[in-house]
């Protein structure tokens, strides 16, 4: 046998290994949000690169086409019409806020799963898959693909989670010190923020229980009625596999977490890429350094009312620093010198630039995770979403100054930006953060397909499950136990009670007898 032919086996039996091991992959992300694809997709186009077979239901196609990847895209037209509010940050004291997202996250699941593409790969008993990820984002319904797939169940949060979710995967979420996603709360809470949190984490279960799932539960029964025997949501939820969150102890407080759930925080980070050479040239020519300014993908600065867009500009024309905008329009009247501006800017690469000084941001977690990674100051405007959170912890963690949109004038935002560019603790810490965030034993991307790839390995992996998802709410939270120990104490109190009434009975009839009949004195 020639050395020619060997390599030519050798090679056939490394492709016929890999493709063996390869998994057929469902992914599914039902917001059309662009945010929430960035870090969706990124995992799905890694997935893909590993050689996995791939399938993706979103409003967002891939870019770059390939043979194993296959979009099952949304039709956007089905959103006009369909208004989202934007939500102020004083909404995040209101409970009304949650029934409006639940109402959002009904109406785009329902949007996604009556698609005729979608219904046609429902109702098809020649496609199989072997795991299903879906995004963790008030769309339960979607869990019906791994039932009508036989497949485990992969979700992927967008954030760090909420209470409810923890309890998908029996993950401990003690009131007392994880505070809830749309409070801005830190681990170390008052009276007061404890009850608050725990007021609006039980308002939250019971509205669950009582309104969101079941609507979810007629969603998912209606649109996968190939299947008489489709289990119910509060059921199907417990059987998820694996909970990828997009969180990291930098960017959020310390916590207890089961086997399966794992923090990806950042995964959507990619080594810097070479800047165009027009913007490479901006950057490097900065003696005072640059300012980065974008309010991300879901909020335009175009939509920045007359007096806040000139407090803006007021503000940067002050600066001697240079300062690239993402405004989403040709022309910005009343441009200062020191600005340039684009409708789109690659963040993460001008981030990576030494001469970045400050970044100014809405606040989004994919932004506030960019951010730690190079070690960037911030100043954030918040507008709606975890955003007011995320600038909270920026804040207590010492890297950055939020200001109320609410209060966003020319002096309030000076005097953030020249706090933050003066005082070097706030680099500082952004520094000493970006050590943190980087001193881990693998990239968050090549955890997170681990981690998938060990569900695989392993059909679904159920020896990572809680026992705590066997349990009832009562015995979770030990209430029977209690109950019993209660009963014991007060039975052995009542118990000693009525002992020493009678004894005291006793001797006090005694006493009585004796005071009666007195001894007679013998002489």
């Amino acid at each position: 046998m020639n050395r020619q032919s060997c390599w030519w086996k050798a090679a056939v039996l490394l492709v016929f290994l890999s493709s063996s091991h390869a998994a057929r992959i469902l992914g599914v992300i039902p917001m059309p949000a662009k945010s929430h694809n960035i870090m969706f997709q990124s995992l799905m186009e890694e997935l893909a690169a590993r050689k996995h077979q791939v399938t993706v239901i979103s409003y967002f196609p891939q870019e770059t086409r390939r043979p194993n990847y296959t979009d099952i895209v949304l039709d956007n037209e089905r959103l006009k019409g369909f208004g989202r509010r934007d939500f102020s940050v004083n909404d995040v004291f209101s409970f009304a806020r949650l029934i409006m997202l639940w109402m959002m996250g009904i109406k785009f699941t329902a949007f996604t799963l009556e698609e005729p593409q979608v219904q046609e790969l429902i109702q098809s008993k020649d496609q199989q898959f072997d795991l299903v990820i879906t995004e963790a984002f008030f769309n339960e319904a979607l869990f019906g693909f791994a039932h009508v797939f036989k497949a485990p169940l992969i979700v992927l949060c967008p954030f760090g989670g909420t209470h409810w979710m923890d309890f998908m995967v029996g993950n401990p979420s003690p009131f007392s010190y994880v505070p809830d996603l749309f409070l801005s709360y830190s681990d170390h809470m008052t009276f007061i923020e404890r009850l608050h949190n725990t007021v609006l984490g039980v308002y939250a279960l019971l509205g669950r229980a009582l309104f969101y799932i079941p609507q979810q539960n007629a969603i998912m029964r209606k649109y996968f009625n190939r299947l008489e025997s489709l289990p119910n949501l509060w059921e199907l939820q417990y059987k998820t596999a694996l909970f990828l969150a997009n969180s990291h102890v930098s960017v959020s407080y310390p916590r207890p977490l089961v086997p399966n759930f794992i923090q990806v925080g950042g995964m959507h980070i990619k080594s810097p890429k070479k800047l165009p050479q027009d913007l490479q040239n901006y950057l490097d020519d900065a003696p005072d350094g640059v300012i980065y300014f974008s309010m991300g993908s879901a909020f335009h600065s175009v939509k920045f009312p007359e007096i806040k867009r000139r407090a803006l500009l007021d503000t940067f024309s002050k600066l001697k620093q240079k300062v690239l905008w993402k405004w989403e329009d040709d022309n910005l009247p009343d441009q200062p010198p020191n600005l340039k501006i684009s409708k789109w800017f690659p963040q993460a690469d001008i981030l990576a630039h030494p001469n970045i000084k400050l970044f100014i941001t809405h606040g989004g977690l994919l932004s506030t995770l960019e951010t730690i990674y190079h070690g960037v100051p911030i100043v954030g405007i918040p507008i709606f979403g975890d955003q007011h959170m995320n600038m909270v912890r920026a804040e207590t963690a010492g890297y950055g100054i939020l200001v109320e949109y609410g209060n966003l004038t020319s002096e309030s935002l000076y005097w953030a930006v020249t706090e933050v560019l003066q005082q070097t603790r706030y680099r500082d810490n952004a520094r000493r953060l970006s050590k943190i965030y980087r001193d881990q034993p693998e990239s968050p991307m090549e955890r997170a397909i681990y981690w998938v790839e060990y569900i695989h390995r392993h059909r679904g992996a159920p020896h990572l499950r809680s026992a705590a998802l066997d349990l009832a709410w009562y015995q979770y939270f030990l209430l029977d136990v209690m109950a019993v120990i209660l009963a014991v104490v007060i039975s052995v109190v009542l118990f000693m009670y009525v002992l020493i009434k009678t004894v005291i009975r006793m001797l006090r009839s005694i006493s009585a007898t004796k005071a009666r009949y007195p001894k007679q004195k013998i002489n």
